[in-house]
């Protein structure tokens, strides 16, 4: 179990008893046994032995595992002893139900059989199906029947019939049931054959069973659920395609498991007529107590041409909780159309009779069918719905359509009963009007409620206007506080200063808007205020922003950290560190307060570079530079540093960057023509990269013009040279002899054929170019 104690004090200890084996928490349980697939994580991780790993996890007072067990273990293990599918989790005695997925999934990934997976698991002391319960191999398909939404399923209890139709085919609507009731039984069979417990009804199952216990009664998933009452229309319309008496199916109903069944008492059989009056004409079935009854009632009748009285009596008569309310007369062609379910500012809605009536379905339903919007309200009024809005006796134009839509694009979104300030600027701005006019225009429509502020207004409203409120979320009302990050958002679109993006929403009316900000515009400003300095990423909190952010933004825009925290500040965030002046200098790569800037792998060169730019000790640039978001580097101790030290680290030996990073490896060529530029010997350039911090080899006796015979080793050169034919091309290209350049490659340290080489030198040849040094070349 994770556990969080205290860590040991060892980077090495903290990874072998962190769970992940990572050296971070969670942590390993001393009061709990050490799991065994854990030694073999660490082992891999550690580069030791799982034996090594158990006598330190021993010695630190964890319940470890035997040495027999452990003495066992092979990389394989593993797999073997960590749960398929619960990452970081090894087996344990609670897994026991769970093994059989388990290990068809390990003889797959291990190309074993299962039996030998479930032999091995047993030797380990773990519990383990018996072998000859398994199949021999792992087919095509086996993976997925032993797991539901990625988790292995239990063995322990009977598979339900949902996951039998998860994993049959699909197949298609149509299919013949008998093939479809082939398919399931396959799966059943295929689980029986490893072990799986399946319920006694489901081995018995027919095609018939399968119409009855499918949502859609096709035999296809989805299954119907044991845990939900069974909607009382599945079971009539079951009975009636089945031609069977919804007793006998509620009986069946109960062999599967389902116990809340509908209260009945049933009717002896189902005719076709009330099959019919059971499900609408988009497919949508009566439910038993449905809050869209009325709509139901018309759809039926206007298809049947029954009475709605009369197809209320016969529901409630079924068992329907239909409503003793007003039901017109008869209904009309068309009625259906004017109670569909609408969407109003893009969610949808219930057409109750008792709730208000939207403005915008009336008008949307008057365009749809090309009549005035007054006809519409009036036989909603008949058709009983109480509260209709009073709408204009004409048809509707296009532009009214462009009114009543919430969004420009989709026209079956409708806008609520509330016309916000934002959308008003929408509309003014599609017509090219003012804001004054545009609202008239909607009271016109029957919209009572416009968000209109008082005051002054623009006369006019163009499309900029409109992309200033531009946004995902609902139309913004006129007391809507904008928020600095929406507020730079729409500047960076636009191309304008934040602080006109402010202004412009205040002349709009909009009554809480941000003051303060730049009048000018800053192409980086999104990535400052961003998470990860990426554009259009959540936005940073307002206070606290790390130096680390102010540093990584800086790098993503390639400017200066000075820049974009007198930015942030501009903006109203409050970085963490203020700038100061000399920051630009230490953060430019040149230490001369321009780009190019430098990144995070700043060396030791660009410090002693600043310091002596700065007129400052190293210990100071390097204590700002961390304060600047900079990883901390300890400054290493050199015996104070030299003016020329600032040439031997940069990689170009010209006292600028780009650096050696902190520690690296220089390479012998760096290292020799160092000691060219500075006129020093190579073992003495050598010594002092070490005091500077840096891993570096030079061997004895090396000399500056060996320089010559690294660069004409071959472009494959990998640290060696394989064969004599490489020793001749060195030869050739520096006009040495093959002796002379084979005893210089001994004394680089460089292996070599071991030859009596010929002492004559070779006709000089033109230098063969070789790749650039890098700080990183063996």
């Amino acid at each position: 179990m994770p556990h969080d104690a205290q860590p040991p004090a060892t980077d090495h200890d903290r990874r072998l008893t962190s769970v992940g084996v990572d050296a971070e928490a969670p942590w390993l349980d001393p009061a709990a046994p050490v799991p065994l697939g854990h030694l073999v994580r660490a082992a891999e991780v550690c580069r030791a032995e799982p034996a090594e790993v158990r006598s330190r996890l021993a010695e630190l007072g964890y319940q470890v595992p035997s040495a027999v067990l452990t003495a066992m273990l092979t990389r394989d293990d593993v797999r073997l002893l960590r749960r398929s599918d619960t990452p970081g989790h090894w087996l344990g005695p609670e897994d026991a139900a769970y093994l059989r997925g388990h290990v068809l999934w390990v003889a797959e990934t291990l190309k074993k059989s299962p039996a030998e997976i479930a032999v091995r698991l047993a030797e380990l002391g773990q519990p383990a199906p018996a072998p000859e319960s398994l199949p021999e191999t792992v087919e095509y398909g086996d993976l997925d029947v032993t797991r539901s939404k990625d988790r292995l399923i239990p063995d322990d209890v009977p598979v339900p019939l949902s996951h039998l139709l998860a994993n049959a085919p699909f197949g298609s609507k149509g299919e013949d049931l008998g093939q479809r009731l082939a398919e399931v039984v396959a799966v059943r069979d295929r689980l029986l054959a490893f072990g799986y417990l399946v319920d006694p009804a489901v081995m018995e199952l027919t095609a018939e069973d399968l119409v009855l216990l499918t949502e859609d009664q096709d035999g296809r998933r989805p299954a119907l659920d044991p845990a939900r009452p069974v909607p009382l229309a599945h079971l009539l319309r079951a009975a009636h395609a089945l031609d069977r008496s919804p007793q006998d199916l509620a009986d069946r109903l109960r062999l599967f498991g389902h116990h809340r069944l509908p209260a009945g008492p049933l009717p002896a059989a189902v005719t076709r007529e009330t099959a019919e009056a059971l499900v609408r004409g988009d497919g949508e079935r009566l439910a038993d107590e449905d809050p869209e009854w009325f709509p139901h009632l018309v759809e039926v009748a206007a298809r049947t041409g029954r009475a709605p009285a009369e197809l209320a009596d016969h529901l409630r008569a079924l068992g329907f909780a239909v409503p003793h309310e007003y039901l017109p007369a008869e209904v009309r062609e068309g009625d259906t159309g004017l109670l569909w379910r609408g969407r109003v500012a893009g969610k949808p809605f219930d057409l109750a009779r008792t709730r208000p009536v939207p403005v915008g379905h009336v008008l949307s339903r008057a365009h749809d069918r090309g009549v005035s919007a007054a006809s519409v309200a009036a036989r909603l009024r008949e058709l009983g719905y109480t509260h209709v809005p009073a709408v204009p006796d004409r048809c509707l134009t296009e532009e009214d359509v462009r009114l009543i839509r919430d969004d420009v694009e989709y026209g079956l979104r409708v806008l609520a009963d509330t016309v916000r300030l934002g959308r008003l600027v929408r509309a003014a701005a599609d017509e090219g009007i003012g804001l004054r006019e545009a609202a008239e225009r909607y009271r016109a429509l029957g919209y009572t409620d416009v968000d209109l502020p008082p005051g002054p207004l623009p006369e006019r409203v163009d499309e900029r206007d409109a992309r200033l409120i531009e946004s995902d979320e609902a139309w913004p009302s006129s007391d809507h506080a904008f928020r600095v990050p929406y507020v730079v958002r729409r500047a960076d679109a636009l191309g304008i200063a934040p602080a006109a993006v402010a202004r412009r929403l205040g002349e709009l009316g909009f009554r809480e808007v941000p003051g303060g900000l730049p009048e000018t515009v800053h192409r980086g400003d999104l990535a400052m205020i961003s998470e990860d300095a990426r554009p259009g990423g959540e936005p940073l909190p307002p206070t606290g922003v790390a130096a680390g952010h102010v540093r990584h933004a800086a790098d993503v825009l390639g400017i200066g950290v000075h820049e974009v925290a007198d930015r942030l500040l501009a903006l109203g965030w409050e970085p963490d560190v203020r700038p100061e002046p000399g920051d630009e200098v230490i953060v430019s790569r040149d230490a001369d307060g321009r780009a190019p800037w430098q990144g995070w792998g700043a060396g030791l060169g660009h410090v002693l570079l600043a310091a002596r730019a700065l007129g400052r000790s190293p210990e100071e640039i390097n204590e700002r530079s961390t304060e600047l978001g900079r990883e901390r580097q300890p400054l290493p101790d050199a015996g104070g540093f030299e003016d020329e030290d600032v040439v031997l680290l940069g990689e170009n030996l010209d006292g600028r960057g780009p650096w050696l990073p902190w520690g690296a490896s220089p390479s012998l060529e760096h290292v020799l023509r160092a000691a060219r530029v500075t006129g020093r010997a190579p073992e003495e350039v050598g010594d002092r990269l070490r005091r500077l911090g840096h891993r570096v080899r030079v061997p004895a006796g090396i000399e500056v013009d060996d320089i010559e015979v690294l660069r004409a080793l071959p472009s494959r050169y990998d640290g060696h040279v394989r064969d004599t034919g490489e020793v001749l091309g060195v030869a050739s290209r520096t006009g040495r002899s093959p002796a002379e350049v084979a005893a210089r490659l001994s004394a680089l340290g460089i292996a070599h054929p071991d030859l009596d080489f010929p002492a004559r030198r070779p006709a000089p040849s033109p230098p063969r170019t070789r790749r650039a040094s890098t700080a990183g070349d063996a």
